[in-house]
């Protein structure tokens, strides 16, 4: 994992942590998918890593174009899920999410931003929601997830 997915992702995680509750836990990460030709080739090798039981074509991936204001209003959404995150007083919500838009332009620089829709062929949370961003170092996988 290179430093600023890490570290990106370690930010999500916590504030995936403080989604929690006693019967759900949320999953929050990024991580930066393998060099290929082609969106679809890294998500395939992505995909596979998760089990060797179906072959990758089996979770159905498919890319649909999005900006980053839509991406950060899903972000915004999963962040503040749990009633207690949305009893914040709303100059630290702001405050999470331009740390968090920071950390993202300084992994991303100048990139494209794809909502990632599959049909896992195994458990991969109650509900889920990803991204892809295509960005000039390199491609990233943004995961949201919560399971009971």
């Amino acid at each position: 994992m290179d430093k600023y997915a890490e570290r990106l992702s370690g930010f999500m995680r916590a504030v995936g942590c403080m989604n929690d509750a006693a019967n759900r836990v949320s999953d929050y990460f990024v991580i930066r998918l393998e060099e290929s030709d082609s969106m679809l080739t890294s998500l395939a090798m992505y995909h596979s890593s998760i089990t060797d039981k179906f072959p990758a074509a089996y979770w159905h991936p498919h890319l649909k174009a999005c900006s980053q204001k839509t991406f950060m209003k899903t972000v915004a959404l999963w962040f503040f899920e749990h009633e207690d995150m949305q009893l914040l007083p709303f100059s630290l919500k702001q405050n999470l999410l331009a740390n968090f838009t920071d950390d993202l332009n300084e992994m991303t620089g100048n990139a494209l931003f794809f909502n990632l829709i599959t049909s896992p062929p195994v458990w991969y949370g109650s509900l889920h929601e990803e991204f892809v961003i295509e960005a000039q170092y390199g491609r990233y996988l943004v995961h949201f997830s919560c399971h009971d």
